[in-house]
């Protein structure tokens, strides 16, 4: 039987508080933090339970779709996890399977949408992989075009459509610097593409719009308006509930379970609001399939 690999990437995150150092050093290239940042960074671990359950789903989503993929393939696909800027690397997955003998290499990014971003992750791979001409690349980029993924936010959405409330749904997702968008970068289009096809699949009238979140802290200027200053304004104009989709994350992590269930939720509960945010995809069965459709596309 012929066997392929397949390395799911993703950004990564401290599989301890132990980690947390090393860890935002590598995010900052090296650099460390001051005390004061790593306080920051720490306490906003502790207040989601201590770390975030990001590596222990992304384990679980390599398996669900390792499992998915041999259910409905002839072919023997094995699932490798590569990291951004924690252990495994991308380059230490990449090194895992050419040892592993494999000549067919499938790259996906668990991010939805397309960006130049996300091909710095791909970039990686196949510098690793320029000495061995012989290995076949194959890199996957905005897997949210694909119905397993639509119907999951579609269903939720459906389910949570009260016509007794003004309500608004919004999609949110990583801002980037504005610099990573210039010459043609899709990452805009892709958001907005993929949340305009998502509302199709909804029965009814839906009231939805887009915010950005989770912006770094650098001097770049990054893509806007920013969730807090929508979820503001929204309140002001008489909205009764904000129903946050963080549809630009495939797990629970960081960013949903502090800057969305903390921060988004405070400023919505200090305003009069009700706060409300959906389940995200993790291992959900429509999610895992619309990934393993992905990878068998080609």
């Amino acid at each position: 039987m012929q066997k392929q690999a397949v390395l799911l990437m993703s950004y990564g995150t401290p599989n301890n508080t132990e980690e947390i150092w090393d860890y935002y050093t590598h995010i900052r290239h090296g650099k460390e933090p001051s005390q004061e940042l790593y306080d920051e960074l720490a306490g906003r671990y502790e207040e989601i339970g201590g770390v975030s359950p990001l590596a222990r789903i992304t384990e679980a989503q390599r398996l669900a779709v390792e499992e998915k993929l041999n259910v409905t393939s002839a072919v023997e696909y094995h699932v490798f996890t590569g990291l951004r800027h924690i252990r495994p690397f991308i380059e230490d997955a990449v090194a895992d399977i050419v040892a592993q003998g494999f000549q067919t290499i499938h790259g996906m990014v668990l991010a939805p949408h397309d960006s130049s971003f996300i091909k710095q992750y791909h970039d990686r791979v196949e510098k690793e992989l320029e000495v061995y001409p012989e290995i076949s690349y194959t890199a996957h980029r905005h897997f949210w075009q694909h119905e397993g993924f639509q119907v999951f936010w579609a269903n939720q959405i459906q389910a949570a459509l009260n016509s007794e409330k003004k309500q608004k749904f919004l999609f949110t997702a990583h801002s980037l610097p504005e610099r990573l968008l210039l010459n043609g970068d899709p990452y805009v289009d892709e958001i907005t593409g993929a949340a305009k096809a998502i509302a199709q699949r909804v029965a009814g009238s839906l009231d939805f719009g887009h915010a950005w979140q989770s912006a770094g802290r650098t001097a770049d200027k990054w893509i806007g308006p920013r969730v807090e200053d929508v979820t503001e304004e929204l309140l002001k104009e008489g909205y009764e509930e904000i129903i946050y989709l963080p549809f630009g994350f495939v797990a629970d992590n960081l960013e949903t379970l502090y800057d969305n269930d903390i921060e988004c939720k405070e400023l919505v509960e200090e305003l009069d609001g009700e706060y409300r945010r959906l389940d995200m995809p993790n291992t959900h069965p429509d999610f895992i399939s619309g990934l393993a459709a992905e990878i068998l596309s080609n």
